[in-house]
C-alpha cells in the first residue's frame, strides 16, 4: 500500500506541475473490455527487483526511490525530469509459490529527451531501450494494493484474447500504473500481455 502511495505522490507531483505526458501507443484493434496495441521503440528508466512480492514490498518502494532520484536530478546533466506515466512492471515470476520474482520497474522517459538521455548516477539504474512491442491490454480502476488484483486482471486478459484466437504469451506479465492521488475516481491501472 506504501508503495502505491509512493507512485501516486510522483504522479501528483507531476500532475500539478501540468499534464502528465504518456508513453505513447497506437490502438491496432478495440475489443470490448480490452484492446490490442502496439508500443514504439522508446527509452525509460529502469531498475531490476528481485522479491517475492512485487507490487507493495520493500524492495519496490527502494527501487521507486532509485528511479524517483533520477528524475530529481541524480543523472548526469543534474537536471530534473517531470514524472510521466505509466510506471511499469515487467514481472518474470518465480518458479512456484513463495519463489522470488524477478521484475523490472520503470518510468518513460520524457520525448524531449528520448534522444540526448541524461545517464544514471546511480549503477543499479540504467537507461533501457525497448524495442517495438504489441501487447493485449485491459483497463481496470480502483486503487491496487496487491499483486493478486494484477493477476486476476491478468487471467480475465488471458482469457479474453484466447477466445479471439490472438495468441499472447503468460510471461512476463506487464503492470502498469498511470493515475495520480489526485484521481480518486476512474483510476488507471492495466496489465498487458505480449502478443505472440
Amino acid at each position: 500500500m506504501v508503495s502505491r502511495m509512493l507512485i501516486l505522490i510522483a504522479l501528483y507531483i507531476s500532475s500539478v506541475a501540468g499534464e502528465t505526458e504518456e508513453a505513447p501507443y497506437t490502438v491496432l484493434k478495440e475489443h470490448q473490455g480490452w484492446e490490442e496495441r502496439e508500443f514504439p521503440a522508446t527509452k525509460w528508466v529502469s531498475i531490476d527487483v528481485f522479491s517475492i512480492t512485487v507490487h507493495d514490498s520493500p524492495e519496490q518502494q527502494k527501487a521507486f526511490f532509485q528511479l524517483f532520484n533520477y528524475i530529481d536530478g541524480q543523472n548526469s546533466e543534474g537536471m530534473k525530469i517531470p514524472m510521466t506515466a505509466p510506471v511499469s512492471f515487467r514481472i518474470l515470476p518465480g518458479e512456484g509459490p513463495n519463489c522470488e520474482s524477478n521484475f523490472t520497474l520503470s518510468f518513460y522517459i520524457p520525448s524531449n529527451l528520448q534522444e540526448n538521455t541524461p545517464l544514471p548516477l546511480d549503477s543499479a539504474v540504467y537507461i533501457e531501450e525497448r524495442a517495438p512491442i504489441k501487447v493485449a491490454a485491459k483497463t481496470f480502476g480502483g486503487f491496487v494494493n496487491s499483486d493478486i488484483e494484477f493477476a486476476i486482471q491478468a487471467a480475465e486478459l488471458y482469457e479474453l484474447a484466447f477466445a479471439e484466437g490472438l495468441g499472447v504469451a503468460d510471461v512476463p506479465l506487464w503492470t502498469a500504473s498511470y493515475s495520480g492521488p489526485n484521481v480518486i475516481i476512474n483510476r488507471r491501472n492495466e496489465v498487458w500481455l505480449e502478443i505472440n
